[in-house]
């Protein structure tokens, strides 16, 4: 009775202090992507240098949120490369962060590596991705995957092993195609009435 009673508990925690989380579905699909601050480490933009998710408005954005000792984040990054090459003129824009303790020093030779320079690699802490994708912070699978429209609406996510169909390395570039050529169909306007 106790443990549920400190489960129920924490669980009205962390509903509270997250309410944009539904607590029987997991995060609310769509919402506005919160501001996320990316310390760059490689790829298109040059290490050191802090972006702003806020600069890709105007873009899709497949944001991948991954670990640098991970295979399938290894994975993940390595057919990244080639969307990106494949969707840049549609106004498509992949970025990956790395949010590993080890990402500082990894980073780099991550993104030369795994992302061969073919989209901007950068770091973040495990704290501002549990926020992001509104889950528990040090209780990810990963990789994940967030995708955003032009306007700064998050339309799909996938959370690694919660979600490993959608990784599955036989159907995981069309499941990420499909889900960029979704951003890619301008959403009606809402009529005012």
């Amino acid at each position: 009775m106790r443990a549920a009673i400190l489960t129920l508990a924490a669980a009205v925690t962390l509903a509270a202090a997250n309410p944009s989380t539904d607590a029987k579905s997991g995060p609310v699909i769509p919402r506005k992507a919160p501001e996320l601050v990316i310390q760059m480490v490689g790829g298109q933009m040059v290490g050191g240098r802090q972006a702003l998710l806020s600069q890709f408005r105007g873009h899709a954005v497949a944001l991948a949120f991954m670990i640098t000792t991970c295979s399938h984040c290894q994975h993940l990054a390595y057919v990244l490369g080639p969307i990106q090459q494949e969707y840049a003129s549609k106004g498509v824009q992949v970025l990956g962060v790395l949010f590993n303790p080890e990402a500082s020093i990894d980073g780099p030779n991550f993104a030369k590596v795994w992302a061969r320079n073919l989209f901007p690699i950068g770091m973040s802490t495990d704290q501002t991705v549990a926020d992001f994708v509104q889950h528990p912070p040090g209780m990810h699978y990963v990789p994940m995957i967030v995708f955003i429209d032009k306007t700064g609406i998050i339309r799909a996510q996938h959370l690694g092993i919660n979600d490993s169909a959608f990784f599955t390395e036989s159907v995981e570039i069309a499941n990420i195609k499909k889900e960029i050529d979704n951003l890619l169909i301008p959403t009606p306007a809402i009529k005012k009435k």
